[in-house]
């Protein structure tokens, strides 16, 4: 993505020049084994939240109001944003972080805010307008590190050329750079807009997009230096994200001189959605999973399971993809490629009443009515989707999806304690396995295994970890629990190898989950109604 030269990332060398193909290329100069942490990176160039969550997300250090945190094992928060008492637009958790933006930008910005106010009545600004008057009102001020990627002949990569060939897409952009320069209240000349619109165009192309459902995460991102780690559909390192910092983790194990690659999108999709993702950043892809038109079957088979997913795969629902793969490749076989691009479109466009996104949120079904829905349909995911889309079992769907079945599974347990599960699940089926497991147990190993996996995947405070231990405690604290019960859980978690372990593991853990995500298919149907082909292809 970047066109000149940023600082390097810490253990990684740059080659490459401008122009080329393939721009510039980052390599490791170390060995990172999955689930390593190759690099935290600071002080980003732009880090916002979007319109829609500004007044509920500290503008500065990105706390999401009301989000439980831990410091430790102790319970830190939840906090509440406060306004600025200038401009009202601008929140912040603390006094610290509203010091700290108003040094950084906001003396500047709050200004902005208020002509808003007064010119429009709101007191917000969509998203890309609100960076490109950040980096205008930062130029101005003569900031060193925003003139050197933003400036003449900056670091950062524009791709203004190509983003002109879309006319409709320019005038988009032309409207939001003018909306910029006339809030931060610059001189509207030809020169400001044309600069304004280089800016707009490097933000597009070079900066992250920290959405996420389940945390409430949302906003831009743009550090120069994690810019120019290049694309794939096929990456060995992903991003994850924790308030202004950004960490860069092996995905598989990466040797001395790989080169590093990360995905842009969801490389998961089929390849003309990923073609669509993919036509803003100027590019083709051409990694193996693009050239060859690999489904997530085909993927594995061309190009292994990295040993260190293996080894991490060692408590999971699918532990050995790999031995798999020969038979869902002939399964899969059964449809055409061109059938599964239309079935994705109709997919993304389809909204279910009790899912209201394409990916299912974590907090999905904690809510007691949707139980009989959501448990199988997570249970389906963690043991039928995930592990063959994400081989590595800390990847960050797979963690989200077992904290689900894990809440899921509790509130199951107080509807059978308190003898009220039938009145809120009408799913015969679930109601027989859920009256015939270990809920507790169950749950129990659940978490454990969203600890293991989310301490590797993501960051010791990340979101999805929030409640793990206070649900562990709880659990801890039972008082009329078995105690042979909870030997057994702790003997597993010591010794996933010894045979007592492993028949635990299968019948009181894998057995039921796997009864649960039978019923998925079925309810699934029931939910697309007329659609209902869908669920079976």
């Amino acid at each position: 993505m970047a066109s000149a030269n940023p600082p390097p990332i810490p253990k990684t060398r740059t080659s490459g020049s401008p122009g080329l193909d393939h721009g510039r290329t980052v390599f490791s100069t170390e060995r990172f084994g999955a689930g390593e942490t190759i690099a935290i990176l600071e002080n980003p160039l732009l880090a916002l939240p979007d319109d829609a969550n500004m007044r509920t997300t500290c503008n500065y250090c990105l706390y999401v109001s009301g989000t439980i945190e831990f410091e430790g094992d102790v319970k830190a928060g939840p906090r509440t944003c406060k306004a600025c008492t200038g401009c009202k637009a601008a929140v912040y958790c603390n006094a610290e972080c509203q010091r700290q933006h108003w040094k950084l930008v906001h003396k500047a910005e709050c200004k902005m805010f208020k002509r808003i106010r007064e010119r429009t009545g709101k007191d917000w600004v969509p998203t890309p307008v609100r960076a490109v008057a950040q980096v205008m009102l930062l130029l101005k001020a003569g900031d060193e590190e925003v003139t050197k990627a933003f400036g003449p002949g900056g670091t950062l990569e524009s791709n203004v050329e190509g983003f002109k060939t879309d006319e409709e897409l320019w005038k988009d952009f032309e409207l939001q750079a003018t909306g910029a320069v006339v809030y931060a209240g610059l001189l509207q000349s030809d020169e400001t807009l044309k600069q304004a619109m280089e800016v707009l165009c490097k933000i597009q192309t070079n900066a992250f997009n920290r959405f996420d459902a389940d945390t409430g995460q949302a906003g831009i991102y743009l550090h120069p230096s994690l810019s120019m780690v290049n694309h794939s559909c096929v990456p060995n390192a992903y991003i994850t994200f924790e308030k202004r910092k950004a960490f860069l983790k092996a995905e598989r194990d990466i040797e001395p001189g790989d080169e590093i690659l990360i995905s842009y999108i969801d490389h998961t999709a089929p390849r003309r959605a990923r073609q669509e993702s993919l036509r803003l950043y100027h590019f083709q892809c051409n990694c193996v999973r693009c050239k060859d038109d690999l489904n997530v079957y085909e993927v594995i088979q061309a190009c292994g399971v990295s040993p260190g997913v293996k080894w991490l795969n060692s408590a999971t629902f699918q532990p050995d993809v790999a031995s798999l793969i020969p038979a869902y490749i002939e399964r899969s076989k059964k449809v055409l490629k061109s059938k599964i691009e239309e079935i994705h479109w109709k997919f993304v466009g389809y909204r279910s009443p009790s899912c209201h996104n394409s990916q299912p949120s974590y907090h999905v079904g904690s809510n007691r009515t949707t139980l009989a829905k959501a448990l199988p349909l997570h249970c389906f995911l963690a043991v039928e989707s995930w592990p063959f889309k994400y081989p590595e079992s800390f990847a960050p769907f797979r963690v989200k999806t077992l904290m689900t079945i894990a809440k899921l599974l509790s509130a199951a347990g107080d509807l059978t304690y308190s003898g009220d599960l039938a009145r809120y699940c009408d799913h015969e089926g679930v109601i027989g396995v859920l009256a015939t497991v270990d809920i507790v147990s169950l749950t129990e190993v659940i978490l454990r295994l969203v600890r293991q996996n989310g301490v590797i995947g993501g960051v010791a405070s990340w979101d999805v970890m929030f409640g793990t231990q206070e649900m562990l405690r709880d659990i801890g604290d039972l008082q009329d629990r078995d105690e042979n019960e909870a030997a057994m859980v702790k003997h597993w978690a010591n010794d996933l190898q010894d045979p007592a372990s492993k028949a635990f593991w299968e019948d009181v853990v894998l057995k039921p989950i796997k009864q649960l995500a039978s019923f998925a298919i079925e309810i699934i149907e029931a939910e697309l109604g007329d659609n209902k082909s869908l669920a079976r292809k």
